[in-house]
């Protein structure tokens, strides 16, 4: 009888670990980052808005989970720096104004400071 558990003890371990897990959304966050900061340059407006709509989505999977204060500052510098490209993408795709925006920013940050 002590074997028959041991053994279904086992075999539930093995197949438990055979199963494949999600990935949760701060692997996933990191993936588009990823992708993001590798090929934005050739990105295209479908591009931007494809990328946009998954960070999109992660943001609401994430709403579903409580997160540590290390993981909410990594997912702050993921989020920080997938919302730096997405301007960079707009400003790009808008051409030409990308020095009003850059003093619009640097304004911003002037009045922050003060």
């Amino acid at each position: 009888m002590k074997y028959k558990v041991l053994l279904y003890i086992a075999l539930s371990l093995i197949l438990l670990s055979c199963t494949t897990n999600p990935k949760d959304p701060i692997a996933k966050l990191e993936d588009l980052v990823k992708d993001i900061r590798i090929h934005h340059q050739q990105y295209t407006a479908v591009d931007w808005k494809q990328a946009f709509a998954e960070y999109e989505n992660i943001s609401v999977e994430m709403e579903n989970y409580q997160y540590t204060e290390e993981e909410m500052e990594k997912v702050g510098r993921l989020e920080g720096e997938c919302v730096g490209y997405f301007m960079k993408g707009a400003v790009r795709s808008l051409g030409g104004i990308e020095n009003e925006i850059k003093g619009f920013v640097d304004g911003f940050k002037e009045s922050l400071d003060k």
